[in-house]
């Protein structure tokens, strides 16, 4: 019997933190749905602790080696038997209602919009996305949130519900590593309007020691960041050329973003010119004095490496320069 949702969540080496992520789906008000979780290659004890939930609704596939969050997700929505699909990472909880309300919501939703992003609370009590567009956004919708929130310096983390359709008609980008999702999510806008909830449907928990946004390793930051960022250097590229247009006319803030981190990620990549063609095409759009940028400039004509130690210094800094503010 096919479930109402299915609620897909990707793991890497989350031991501590997947259990109490399929506890948050178990406790659901609502109750017609499975759970498909993908591990993506864990090496730690991962695997046995999900062996280890007694849930009959859990379904676990698992990729033979670590691929990415991207492909990991792509292989949960091929998986994925439910109409709508309730994308969570593994360092999230659904608060208990989550599936009732989203229920609701999809049951008063024009029969166009297919996608419904909620919103998230962290540990420290803060609101995610930083801010909340209102009702039903387009494309262009889309383009002006995404502007607003780099011109902001704001969060942009969103619970995701999609029905099957959307990843019937374009699942997530697989066979690349790295932060590949922006490119998919914009492809995707193009098709589909999206409804915003304001109402908290998750939390989000900044416990995990390897998370993606959050890492601070040198150890583990450095080869992650060298290692992805050939696709992510793709990814920005075939966004920039393939939204361009649109990115000038209705998302300058976010284009100029871009392009800085395709400067970055050409560097990274040890791709000299791609780095530095990014960075003459950021400072058009943006400005000479972005120190940043030049930064980046700088320290990517020293390597590859030489920038990825900045850039995880940058991060470790980071907490506490936002306190002194």
């Amino acid at each position: 019997m096919t479930p109402f949702f299915s609620v897909l969540i990707t793991a890497y080496n989350r031991a501590d933190e997947i259990r109490r992520c399929v506890r948050s789906c178990s406790d659901q008000t609502f109750q017609d749905f499975e759970i498909v979780v993908v591990d993506d290659g864990s090496t730690d004890a991962t695997a046995a602790v999900l062996a280890g939930i007694d849930e009959a609704r859990l379904r676990i596939v698992r990729h033979e080696r670590n691929r990415g969050i991207s492909p990991a997700r792509a292989t949960a929505g091929r998986h994925a038997r439910g109409e709508w699909l309730v994308i969570l990472d593994s360092d999230w909880e659904l608060v208990p209602n989550t599936l009732t309300r989203l229920k609701e919501v999809i049951d008063g939703l024009p029969p166009d919009v297919h996608i419904v992003r909620s919103r998230l609370r962290a540990d420290d009590g803060s609101l995610q996305p930083g801010i909340m567009p209102t009702g039903i956004t387009d494309y262009r919708g889309r383009l002006r949130w995404c502007d607003a929130v780099v011109a902001a310096g704001a969060a942009s983390d969103a619970g995701h519900c999609i029905h099957r359709s959307v990843l019937d008609a374009e699942n997530f980008i697989d066979g690349r590593r790295g932060a590949v999702e922006t490119l998919w999510e914009l492809n995707v806008a193009r098709r589909e309007r999206t409804f915003w909830l304001p109402e908290v449907l998750g939390l989000q928990h900044t416990d995990s020691a390897n998370s993606h946004s959050r890492e601070v390793s040198p150890n583990r930051l450095i080869p992650r960041l060298l290692s992805e960022a050939p696709d992510t250097l793709w990814m920005v590229e075939t966004l920039l050329t393939d939204h361009g247009d649109e990115l000038t006319r209705f998302a300058p803030h976010y284009q100029h973003s871009l392009q800085e981190s395709a400067a970055l990620e050409g560097f990274l990549a040890g791709n000299r010119r791609a780095g530095i063609h990014h960075t003459v095409a950021a400072i058009r759009t943006g400005s000479i004095h972005d120190s940043k940028l030049l930064a980046t400039l700088l320290l990517g004509l020293l390597g590859p490496t030489a920038l990825a130690r900045a850039k995880v210094a940058g991060r470790r800094w980071r907490p506490w320069l936002e306190k002194i503010r």
